[in-house]
């Protein structure tokens, strides 16, 4: 195997760890409580702008992980009491909060940032298996603790939520509450999938969290044609999609065709699930 090909092969699994969190994030907000949150690019961003601020303050890189992840977590209060408390339409709420987080943003680091010179989880001379582990365990943790909720108690209020609020109501529960608390987790890691995506890059952009919202679609889309309950098939797929996308790359295709090629994907998908779905509901009545 050639070194070209080991290269962009752990390009493929970096990179998908790291987006696995936005799937694991936009599964809790848009498959349990049913919620279409747009806040996703903006905690994603905010998430960045927390790291690096607070890596060129001095600050240590692991220090940067709970910092993105509360400001994550804000991002998604915010959306979620714009919701509940004023009577907002969900994607208006998203609209708005990635609206104005993109102001916050470009006050605190600017339109680029480079970390060169300071000290990242990844950089300067990080090994890709230092790299890799690190992922790894990351995701492996928050994997089983996102798990272990969905199978708690509050868990199953929360699918409650997304199948029939009223039992909330019944059982003397705020919905509005239960909103809000998810969506804080949702956030949290979709902003801690953008602290580790600066540090591995090694700079930050304005403009780098758009998008983010397609690839987290498109994953978790593909995490379904996997599996459809919360599994291991959220992180594979997204990685499946660096997979797809990588493949653009090396077909050499111009990069002005990119969110073409996305659009057409999400389409082409979206036609599959449901013959997927068909086949596994035959399979189960045999």
């Amino acid at each position: 195997m050639s070194g070209e090909l080991i290269e962009i092969l752990q390009h493929i699994l970096l990179q998908g760890l790291i987006y696995s969190l936005v799937v694991m994030g936009m599964y809790l907000s848009s498959r349990v409580i049913k919620f279409d949150d747009l806040t996703t690019e903006g905690s994603f961003g905010l998430g960045s702008v927390t790291a690096t601020v607070a890596i060129t303050l001095g600050l240590s890189p692991w220090l940067t992980l709970p910092l993105a992840m509360f400001s994550g977590a804000i991002a998604g209060a915010m959306t979620g009491i714009l919701h509940t408390r004023f009577n907002i339409n969900p994607l208006i709420c998203g609209l708005i909060v990635t609206t104005a987080l993109f102001s916050v943003c470009l006050k605190a680091a600017g339109a680029n940032q480079s970390l060169y010179g300071y000290s990242t989880l990844f950089l300067p001379d990080a090994s890709p298996l230092w790299i890799l582990g690190v992922l790894l365990t990351l995701v492996t943790l928050l994997f089983w603790g996102l798990k272990w909720l969905l199978n708690s108690e509050v868990g199953l209020l929360l699918k409650a939520l997304g199948t029939n609020p009223h039992m909330l109501t019944r059982l003397g529960k705020d919905i509005g509450s239960y909103k809000i608390f998810t969506l804080m987790i949702s956030n949290s890691l979709i902003a801690l999938s953008g602290s580790l995506l600066i540090q591995w890059n090694g700079f930050f952009s304005i403009t780098g969290n758009i998008g983010t919202l397609i690839i987290g679609l498109i994953g978790l889309i593909l995490s379904e044609l996997i599996q459809r309950s919360f599994g291991i098939g959220l992180i594979l797929g997204a990685i499946a999609y660096q997979a797809l996308f990588s493949i653009t790359i090396a077909l050499q295709l111009d990069p002005v065709w990119n969110n073409l090629i996305k659009a057409l994907l999400i389409v082409a998908l979206i036609q599959l699930k449901p013959k997927k779905m068909i086949q596994e509901s035959a399979i189960q009545r045999t």
